[in-house]
């Protein structure tokens, strides 16, 4: 991985384009809340982050966490988030002591523009080098990807979603250039990326195991390999037990009996905290067992209005009704458009996704994306985890979207690669405009009150 980090005198213009891109966009959401979650002092920040905060289905875990030491996210599912926002919590609670501000929303902004910005390197990198793209192209379909709606909401909010994003994509183009010259991803590699992805999202260390097996081949079942594969898995298991044992769960006791004396104190409020839980368990599927993991699936949803409003639909264009609503407040499962042109937009970039998987299923970089999505349908439509606000999941799989339709430019003779290059161009600005706007309208309505 030596070198990777470093810019190229040609990624130079495009790079800056894109960070300038994400600091913008990190800037609305500064405009929408940071008179609140500046705070320091004189708040409650369960009220503040966790009742307060509600874009699409995306947690504020991380402020609280970075705020007060707090840990509300599903650990088992994320294992290494706590340890990497760790030291910032630690810097946090000194500068907090010592002024009125909190540092949380700005500390994770840096980690987000980062994030997103190496992310755009990395696919920049995939259409480049791998896929071999004219630079005119790379920058094209570089900017479709994160012209999407759910891609584009996922480099300001503070989740894990950008930072898994940025670990995809730096997978894929170390196992396709390794793909490319012919040689094989080292044991080092393979565990580090292991390690950290999964880190992230437990599930997605299964890409990592995927990404080196179509690379090495049946090579990555040599002893080091099977370790740098096995290892990771042990120790991040082992981090969120110990996480979970010695610092959540102690806490989870702690904030029940407060809730309890809260309820007592003010039965009102747990009528509506009753009444909430109620319409969410409502508008919830049915899991298929109650316990564990088992929780977070769903057997009940429509897994066709799934596909069309979700997944191909809010995770490409957000819809202006319920606009960035969450399903855990006021969201229904599935939101329709309120206009026929959205449906055409979707059923284009549909059947241009369904040729490039046609024309790049010949090249085995593109079976390896390809793979990705199939585990992710799995997870999401066989066994419906997340399936309700599967939209939110977009930066895990999306990506295959611009690299599907790569591969049907390259196949293309240079005059219908023009027309397709024009046509790609108006969806890719219809996607900024679109999207954009929307974006634009919601976070400019600035958040002034705390709920409760």
């Amino acid at each position: 991985m030596k070198n990777i980090f470093k810019i190229k005198k040609e990624e130079r213009i495009p790079g800056l384009v894109a960070l300038l891109v994400f600091v913008l966009l990190n800037g609305l959401f500064f405009y929408k809340y940071g008179n609140l979650f500046l705070r320091a002092h004189h708040v409650s920040f369960w009220q503040l982050f966790a009742k307060t905060f509600h874009v699409s289905g995306f947690d504020a875990w991380s402020y609280i966490f970075m705020s007060n030491g707090k840990l509300y996210f599903e650990i088992p599912r994320h294992p290494l988030f706590a340890v990497i926002l760790y030291p910032f919590y630690l810097i946090n609670k000194e500068l907090i002591s010592s002024g009125d501000t909190n540092y949380a929303m700005i500390f994770m902004a840096i980690l987000l523009i980062a994030s997103a910005f190496y992310s755009f390197i990395f696919v920049y990198r995939i259409f480049r080098e791998i896929i071999e793209l004219k630079k005119k192209d790379c920058i094209l379909f570089s900017a479709m990807l994160y012209s999407f709606g759910m891609v584009m909401v996922s480099m300001l909010v503070p989740d894990h979603f950008c930072w898994s994003l940025l670990m995809l994509t730096m997978t894929l183009y170390l196992a396709g250039m390794a793909m490319k010259e012919r040689r094989q991803l080292s044991a080092w590699t393979i565990g580090i990326l292991s390690f950290l992805t999964g880190g992230v999202t437990l599930s997605n260390i299964a890409k990592i195991y995927l990404a080196a097996w179509f690379v090495n081949g049946r090579k990555v079942f040599a002893p080091k390999n099977l370790v740098a594969m096995i290892l990771p898995a042990i120790l991040l298991v082992t981090t969120a037990y110990l996480i979970y044992t010695e610092v959540r769960e102690p806490q989870f006791h702690v904030d029940k009996q407060i809730e309890i004396k809260a309820h007592a104190k003010d039965p009102e409020q747990q009528r509506k905290d009753s009444i909430h839980h109620a319409w969410v368990l409502a508008h919830t599927g049915e899991p298929m067992k109650q316990e564990g993991f088992w929780k977070w699936t769903d057997t009940s949803t429509s897994r066709t209005d799934a596909l069309i409003h979700n997944m191909m639909g809010e995770s490409i264009q957000l819809h202006d009704s319920y606009l960035l609503d969450d399903m855990c407040v006021n969201r229904p499962t599935i939101v329709k458009y309120n206009y026929a042109f959205n449906y055409v937009i979707e059923a284009i970039i549909s059947l241009l996704f369904i040729i490039g998987i046609v024309v790049g299923i010949r090249h085995k970089f593109f079976l390896l994306v390809l793979s990705w999505l199939g585990l992710d349908i799995v997870i999401h439509f066989v066994m419906g985890f997340g399936l309700n606000e599967v939209y939110i999941m977009a930066c895990h799989w999306i990506f295959i979207i611009p690299i599907a339709i790569a591969y049907l430019m390259k196949s293309l003779t240079p005059g219908r690669q023009v027309v397709l290059r024009y046509f790609c161009w108006l969806l890719t600005l219809y996607f900024w405009v679109w999207n954009g706007y929307w974006l634009f309208t919601y976070m400019s309505d600035q958040a002034t009150q705390i709920m409760k």
